[in-house]
């Protein structure tokens, strides 16, 4: 890493599924460091990914790369139980790390791996979802008080990734067949995100309650959760998501809203709106937010590494306080059931005759 900071650093990439791509285009447009080798188990997978972006090696072997290419880093987009392997063995490589969130499936694991990796290598956590520029808006507008005093928050996610489509298949399982046999879905795998964009504008946050359903025949862990959080100053924050919500996309975006005594804040639909002693309205491209978090993020992280320090805004260490919270959602809420066709009133309301001018009046499709 002597040289680093005179030439671009070199990466290699392991895991080259789905999500590789976004990883992959951010690599192309970073400055400061060129992929020079990928890697994937399935060989024609590797060679394809290298092939469309023009990346001179491919392997089979993580262990074959790392020892073949001399790189300063690795970008690990492998499955989530694999990451604590593949950071201890890029650190008996003295090869830097940026790993796909979460670090490990648990605490308890992530705190071992950081035990046993120590200070060998910088360890950054690609946590994208508080890069995305509507988010870090949000976060500076609280660093600047412009909401007064925060009291409440709500961020949540629908989304109807996890129902059946027309042609039979179900969105998320096409994308992430794995997570149909994960004990631990919706929370694990995408409000990990919410959490840490909690924890990046509100602070360090105590899970209160939570609660989680599966309502999903396909999948053995949750797809509905709810979750009441509180900041050290009282501030509420309720985080919440379902994967089978009728009628939303299957990629909708975040809704968010924020209470404060001089302004509040929504989010949604890519519309961040500022409101009350002061107004301001700003619209996002929710495509071009999703490829720029992940440039931001590996930009980040090349910058740091190439000043030679390893004080990442998303460290393997500051993971730790979104895994905290993820563990303790899952114990607090206890064994997922399936969800029952319960919650709907025992009588239907009563038929009033009488005309009111009130009354909503259809609107023709």
């Amino acid at each position: 890493m002597a040289e680093a900071s005179t030439r671009p650093l070199r990466v290699g990439v392991l895991g080259c599924g789905m999500i590789s791509g976004n990883h992959f285009s951010a690599w192309s447009r970073c400055q400061g460091a060129q992929v020079v080798a990928v890697c994937d188990p399935v060989a024609e997978r590797a060679r394809q990914r290298a092939a469309e972006f023009g990346i001179a090696a491919s392997y089979g072997s993580p262990q074959e790369m790392l020892a073949a290419e001399g790189l300063d880093a690795v970008d690990i987009v492998t499955p989530r139980e694999t990451h604590a392997d593949m950071i201890r063995l890029a650190a008996r490589h003295g090869v830097h790390a940026l790993c796909e969130k979460p670090l490990c499936p648990s605490l308890d694991e992530a705190q071992a791996l950081l035990e046993d990796v120590g200070s060998r290598i910088h360890v950054m956590v690609n946590e994208n979802w508080r890069y995305r520029a509507y988010f870090r808006q949000i976060a500076q507008w609280l660093y600047e008080g412009r909401l007064g005093q925060p009291v409440q928050a709500r961020i949540a996610l629908w989304r109807s990734n996890m129902l059946r489509r027309e042609d039979g298949l179900v969105t998320s399982l096409t994308r992430q067949p794995f997570l149909a046999r994960e004990s631990r879905v919706l929370v694990a795998e995408s409000l990990i995100h919410e959490l840490d964009v909690a924890r990046a504008l509100f602070g360090e946050l105590e899970m209160l309650a939570c609660s989680l359903g599966r309502a999903s025949e396909h999948i053995r862990g949750e797809d509905n959760a709810v979750m009441l959080l509180r900041a050290p100053g009282g501030l509420s924050v309720v985080v919440e998501g379902s994967m089978t919500a009728a009628g939303y996309a299957t990629r909708a975006p975040d809704r968010v809203e924020i209470a404060g005594t001089r302004c509040s804040v929504t989010l949604e639909n890519g519309t961040l709106r500022l409101f009350g002693a002061e107004e301001q309205t700003l619209h996002y491209d929710e495509d071009a937010v999703r490829q720029a978090c992940f440039d931001d993020a590996v930009q980040h992280f090349t910058d740091r590494l190439r000043a030679g320090r390893g004080d990442f805004w998303t460290s393997a260490s500051d993971q730790l306080g979104s895994l905290r919270l993820m563990d303790q959602a899952y114990a607090l809420a206890g064994a997922i059931r399936p969800l029952q066709d319960t919650a709907r009133p025992r009588h239907a309301p009563p038929a009033i005759g009488s005309a009111h001018a009130g009354e909503a009046q259809a609107i023709p499709a």
